[in-house]
């Protein structure tokens, strides 16, 4: 959390994006560990980029930064689909 903290990211906008049906982007390996990569909005509309990992059945984030503008874009083309 401190180091969504450091990109003005609170914990209660990362569990917004988590439960609004984020687009899923990506799941990589990194150092023995499955990191997810997702893209959703806050209750505000915030776009965020979100980096996170599985902890048993805790979702556990690495970090996160306000999506681009390409990437918000997409992000709200996608969910008005």
């Amino acid at each position: 959390l401190r180091h969504l903290a450091r990109h003005r990211i609170s914990r209660l906008e990362f569990e917004e994006v988590m439960g609004s049906d984020p687009i899923f982007m990506d799941v990589r390996d990194e150092k023995g560990e499955e990191r997810w990569y997702a893209l959703g909005a806050t209750d505000n509309l915030r776009v965020l980029f979100l980096v996170f990992t599985f902890r048993g059945e805790r979702v556990r984030p690495v970090t996160g930064w306000d999506a681009g503008k390409k990437l918000r874009e997409a992000y709200f083309r996608q969910k008005s689909k």
